[in-house]
């Protein structure tokens, strides 16, 4: 964003030049104990170091939320990350392991919710409002795999209604106008692009679940470790899912205790708060980041 209103024509390349000087100004003026980045790509490592020579004591951390098997995708982190002090993303496992040093722990941080965001209580929501019996909010463009699976599923539940937003050729929805669909709809589709990658979920996880709409997740990924069985829904593969859809878009009440369960984990172990008192303990040291029910996946050397 700074490096957009930097630049003399609005573009993020023009302006991260100046994004970089008017952080490394900042840095001088305010003299932080921390600093945090979150993504940044366009704070280059040659920045860093001036700001740790010009403050030796600083901590500093950062926050990463896409996948990390595209490789080409996280150069930047690790040409940078000899120069943090933690790196928290929403991956685990081996490709997680891959980015800690003897300076920098690497530790996994789940999907966050924000009451004043996720904000909705959909399993609320009257019976006579409902819309949907499912939704899918993404995208399939040069996800063939997904478009298939999609395909399938609507061929499944042809009887039901459906709503798939973003894929197969239907419009993206967004905004207060996305969260209406939630909350007048029995389930939510968290279809993320690979199911088997350690505990990795986008973000659309912690939205169907904050809202308090039943979600419905792919094993593989081994997520049972965050959402027990009586809190999300798991599926195996098409089939299972259009099965699991037909069961719990009949059966209100147990869908709603699902719902409501999923809610309740999701705003208590998975808040915003938390997973930034996790983030900042990490980079400072502090052993309070033990603390966290995914600690187990942090990996770190000194």
């Amino acid at each position: 964003d700074r490096a957009r209103m930097l630049s003399p024509f609005g573009g993020k390349d023009l302006g991260k030049g100046r994004a970089n000087r008017a952080l490394i100004k900042t840095c001088y003026n305010v003299h932080p104990d921390v600093l945090l980045l979150g993504h940044s790509q366009y704070i280059s490592a040659v920045t860093l170091r001036e700001i740790r020579q010009m403050l030796p004591k600083i901590r500093i951390g950062l926050w990463y939320v896409d996948p990390l098997w595209d490789e080409a995708k996280i150069r930047h982190l690790r040409q940078r990350i000899e120069l943090l002090d933690a790196v928290c993303c929403s991956t685990a496992g081996p490709l997680l392991a891959s980015l800690a040093t003897d300076s920098c722990a690497a530790g996994f941080i789940p999907s966050a919710v924000d009451p004043g965001i996720e904000y909705l209580r959909a399993f609320e929501t009257p019976e006579n409002e409902i819309v949907h019996d499912a939704i899918f909010f993404g995208t399939d463009k040069r996800l063939p795999e997904r478009r298939q699976f999609l395909l399938e599923l609507k061929d499944s539940v042809s009887d039901l209604r459906l709503g798939i937003y973003g894929c197969l050729g239907n419009p993206g929805i967004h905004g207060w106008q996305k969260e209406q669909v939630i909350r007048c709809a029995k389930m939510g589709l968290n279809l993320t692009r690979r199911f088997d990658v350690t505990l990795y979920s986008s973000m659309r996880v912690a939205e169907l679940i904050g809202n308090g709409i039943l979600t419905l997740i792919p094993r593989g990924a081994g997520l049972q470790e965050l959402y027990a069985e009586d809190e999300v829904v798991y599926f195996d593969d098409v089939q299972d899912l259009a099965d699991k859809i037909r069961k719990f878009s009949a059966d209100k009440e147990h869908r709603i205790a699902i719902a409501r369960k999923g809610w309740q984990r999701m705003h208590q172990d998975y808040s915003s708060t938390k997973i930034a008192e996790f983030i900042l303990a990490l980079t400072l040291r502090d052993k309070s980041w033990k603390q966290a029910s995914w600690a187990r996946h942090v990996f770190i050397k000194d």
